[in-house]
């Protein structure tokens, strides 16, 4: 969708009131989100199902005076379509519809970019008229007219057919120098490194990690993973061979790895692109690096780590297209919103987001972010890295070798007269310790922290050093937090379960009213045979009453916490997990897996 200003934005969502496709209270709803959000309002609604990608679209077009055309109703000639090149209409999100005498007409994404105007007329040497054209519409037509976005199957072949690249690859990957040269080796364009490996074997590797069919693999790995949805992509090395694997949905998923004899130059191409060191084997080294795809920015943060059978890289997918969810479409249960959101208007004190890494701490919190008024209070935010942006909001990243660390970072932040902060971490005592002072002195202060249950944050904090009567007079509510997958709606089966299996979940007969569904063994072509499609969180807040104050005063161990929050009425996660099975949105099998069993009080 293309960048529309603010007024315009305004006015097409009055003309979708006006032609009755949304309603004012949705309107107001959307723009109360954009205020906070800083998204285009045509992507709010989207977002939230209240209208189509071609009613914004067309909405857009009518209100800018450009056409818009349905492009899955044209049939595009090869002739017209061999006037561009493949790769710069994916990049642009376009398609030549047809041909009048000296003029093509093409459907884009962003008819107001005349950049690339400008250059599909430089390349075909014709007029190009611009309209508009849904982006998901234009992939799709792409899709069909060229096939899909070429898989490893199709670039392994054009490696084959390179078989001197092939043994390049292979030679530079299994020479290694006998000793470690002190000599600096130029390893990238403009910068000099100590060389954990020779000259010559560097000098190969940059060579094959420049050639056209390395790049268009790196490339398709990184585009299947966005296009799958992963939030993690592995290469994993083993003496024979080298795995590749995505995480999707929380789970690892082999995929056909690429042969051995490639590694040394896949990895050399990762490290190119994220500015590391490609001579350096020895030691872990951290980068990242984006790349836009179609109409989609995607940052990848990537993490090598020396094994014996050579360099394991984790690279993880941040997709900076996704638009930021709200606290209700994290997985919110009704009964826990409303007291989170009433921690959350609190004037002063620490909010904790609690769980393992991945489990979307880090989105609950901007969900929480956007219910604040960004536009009344000072909101600022040291985040390691800065994954979305938020209008309105100061954002600050986590730099260690600049010095600016989460302690010294929220030093001074606190100094630039904020309401609200957020810290990324709570990682250790200093940064503890400024939080807590923070909280104590007006502030309401965001931040997460790793432990297993929303009980386990207040001893988690006694154990760094915190004095327990510091902890008891700043944290206000501790959320703890685990993401189960969703089933697909294309294939779900609902069935009966056994009373054995309810056991665990702590129910001795079906609820009255409740649908529970399982995953299709086989799936289907939505879910990519999984069963499954998406997360949802499950929640258990945990208020600090004065009794919980008290026994945090005194010491108490994680478990106590744990049993009186459960008396003061806390949902905890098993049963939050149980809330989803019954209303068909996940499995018992996934409730189970993601939590710990809770016993009687």
């Amino acid at each position: 969708m293309p960048t529309a200003t603010r007024p315009i934005a305004r006015l097409i969502g009055e003309q979708l009131v006006q032609r009755g496709v949304i309603t004012s209270e949705q309107l107001r709803g959307a723009m109360e989100k954009q205020k906070l959000s800083g998204s285009l309002l045509g992507e709010i609604l989207v977002a939230d199902g209240v209208i189509t990608e071609s009613q914004a679209v067309e909405a857009l077009s009518e209100q800018l005076g450009l056409p818009f055309m349905n492009v899955e109703s044209y049939e595009i000639e090869k002739v017209v379509l061999s006037l561009f090149p493949e790769k710069l209409l994916r990049e642009h999100v376009a398609i030549p519809l047809f041909r009048v005498n000296n003029t093509v007409t093409v459907a884009m994404a962003d008819p107001l970019d005349l950049r690339t105007v400008d250059r599909l007329r430089f390349i075909s040497r014709l007029e190009i008229e611009p309209v508009f054209g849904a982006s998901s519409s234009i992939n799709k037509a792409l899709d069909r007219h060229y096939g899909k976005s070429g898989s490893l199957a199709d670039v392994m072949r054009d490696i084959k057919a390179d078989g001197d690249l092939a043994t390049r690859t292979q030679a530079a990957g299994q020479r290694e120098s006998a000793a470690v040269t002190d000599e600096k080796t130029p390893t990238r364009a403009g910068q000099v490194e100590t060389a954990a490996v020779g000259t010559e074997q560097v000098e190969g590797l940059i060579s094959a990690a420049e050639k056209a069919p390395i790049i268009k693999m790196v490339d398709t790995i990184l585009r299947q993973a966005v296009d799958n949805r992963a939030s993690d992509i592995h290469f994993e090395p083993d003496e024979q061979a080298c795995y590749l694997r995505y995480r999707v949905d929380g789970i690892l998923h082999d995929v056909p790895p690429p042969p051995k004899r490639l590694e040394a130059a896949i990895i050399s191409r990762l490290k190119i692109m994220a500015e590391l060191d490609i001579a350096e084997r020895r030691l872990p080294q951290d980068g990242r690096f984006q790349i836009k795809f179609s109409d989609r920015e995607v940052d990848f943060r990537i993490s090598t780590f020396p094994t014996i059978h050579g360099e394991n890289v984790a690279i993880r997918v941040l997709d900076k297209g996704s638009v930021m969810l709200t606290l209700e479409q994290v997985g919110f249960l009704p009964a826990v919103l409303p007291k989170f959101r009433e921690l959350i208007a609190r004037p002063n004190g620490i909010i904790l987001v609690t769980g393992p890494t991945g489990c979307g701490k880090t989105t609950t919190l901007y969900a929480a972010l956007r219910m604040v008024d960004a536009v009344q209070l000072n909101v600022i935010t040291l985040e390691d890295p800065v994954e979305y942006r938020m209008a309105r909001i100061r954002q600050s990243q986590v730099d260690a070798k600049a010095g600016l660390t989460f302690a010294n970072g929220l030093r001074s932040i606190v100094r630039q007269d904020p309401d609200v902060i957020m810290i990324g971490e709570i990682r250790d005592l200093e940064t503890a310790e400024i939080a807590i002072h923070a909280a104590l002195t007006g502030h309401v202060v965001f931040s997460t922290l790793h432990t297993n249950d929303a009980p386990g944050a207040m001893t988690r904090l006694i154990d760094m050093g915190v004095e327990p009567f510091l902890v008891a007079s700043s944290v206000i509510g501790v959320v703890a937090q685990r993401l189960v997958r969703t089933l697909c709606d294309e294939c779900k089966e609902r069935y009966d379960p056994s009373p054995e299996a309810l056991v665990p979940l702590g129910l001795k007969d079906m609820p009255k009213g409740a649908k529970i569904y399982r995953a299709n063994p086989k799936g289907c072509e939505e879910c990519r045979e999984t069963g499954y499609r998406g997360r949802t969180g499950v929640f258990e807040l945990l208020e600090t009453t004065d009794t919980v104050r008290e026994m945090t005063i005194r010491k108490a161990s994680s478990a106590e916490l744990h049993t009186q929050a459960i008396r003061d009425g806390m949902i905890t996660l098993r049963k939050a997990g149980v809330a989803k099975v019954v209303e068909g949105v996940t499995t018992i099998e996934e409730v189970l897996r993601v939590t710990e069993r809770e016993f009687a009080v």
